[in-house]
């Protein structure tokens, strides 16, 4: 007989006083109660219990035995009443993974939410310039942005699309000629992921100076930083032309600290993704940090950067063009 049910049992017969009580609400036997206190005797190889016709009594070894079990059995039940509702009961630690590329400040507020709506789940937040491996690296979600995901046996859930666009301050479009996609390389921040359309290349950007005004240092080349934030502390300092997420430079555009460039040509977007182990039995924590993700960071995601919300940068920009 399995040794938790048979100390579940001895409990049972201390607390009530009878084997014939415990066999009435367990619906078996009382030969059955006795041999499950009889068995556990023999492997201790103590005797637990004092059996007379008219009451059963603790020896000295089984009232230590009884106090013993009755921790364990306690733990026990605490154990399955919280495995038991982990799927409807958000708490405990949620490890999460979030790649560098869709922006500390957004994600970090993105989790910062989270737990204002569920305090009982502590977060350990990991920030890594590449996808996680789930076991290896300890993670239970992993935020990730990719054109597609390799096949796993992982499940990818779409949280939403980031939409990239190029960006630079108004001080180094003062002195730098970036009239079309050809004069992007020389001072790219970033990879430029650009969709060359049909005569994307003769796009012009009319609110620049001609290249015989530039006052660019002599030598200077191609900067490149792998992390958006500091892309963005870069491109607002005036070191080049970057490609950003629309929902990390946003509100610098619209203030006019970052001008939008060649807004009728659309950048590669990327997928943006949440990895989990597995469709079964999910844990609270993880389905709703997953379900809060999908409608918090899609929200920000769909931060469009619209022609109307661009054009004041541009015009206060063409305006100090014009005055210089």
């Amino acid at each position: 007989m399995d040794k938790i049910l048979s100390m579940r049992i001895f409990s049972r017969v201390v607390e009530s006083g009878s084997f014939s009580a415990v066999a009435e609400h367990m619906n078996c036997s009382t030969g059955s109660v006795s041999r499950a206190v009889s068995t556990l005797e023999g492997q201790l190889q103590a005797r637990l219990l004092q059996r007379t016709t008219r009451k059963v009594s603790l020896t000295e070894p089984g009232e230590r035995y009884y106090q013993k079990c009755k921790k364990i059995l306690a733990d026990l039940e605490e154990a399955e009443a919280e495995a038991g509702d982990a799927h409807t009961c958000a708490r405990g630690t949620l490890r999460i993974h979030c790649v560098t590329e869709l922006g500390l400040a957004q994600l970090t507020h993105s989790v910062l939410e989270y737990r204002k709506r569920f305090p009982a789940v502590a977060v350990q937040l990991k920030f890594l310039p590449r996808m996680a491996n789930l076991l290896e690296d300890e993670v239970d979600v992993s935020i990730v942005s990719a054109p597609t995901l390799p096949d796993s046996r992982n499940v990818c859930k779409l949280i939403g699309h980031c939409e990239r666009v190029l960006v630079a301050s108004p001080a180094f479009l003062q002195t730098h000629a970036i009239e079309s996609a050809s004069d992007l390389d020389e001072h790219a921040l970033t990879p430029m992921p650009f969709r060359v359309e049909p005569n994307d290349h003769h796009v012009k950007l009319s609110l620049v100076k001609p290249a015989a005004q530039s006052t660019a240092p002599e030598g200077s080349g191609q900067f490149a930083i792998n992390d958006t934030e500091a892309i963005r502390i870069a491109a607002l300092a005036g070191a080049g032309v970057a490609a950003l997420p629309v929902h990390c430079v946003i509100d610098d555009i619209r203030a006019g600290r970052l001008l939008q460039l060649f807004p009728e040509s659309r950048l590669q977007n990327t997928s943006v993704f949440a990895v989990y182990s597995s469709r079964h039995h999910i844990d609270a924590k993880i389905k709703t940090f997953i379900d809060f993700m999908t409608s918090h960071l899609r929200a920000v995601l769909d931060a469009s950067l619209l022609s109307e919300q661009a054009q004041p940068g541009l015009n206060r920009l063409a305006r100090v063009m014009e005055n210089a």
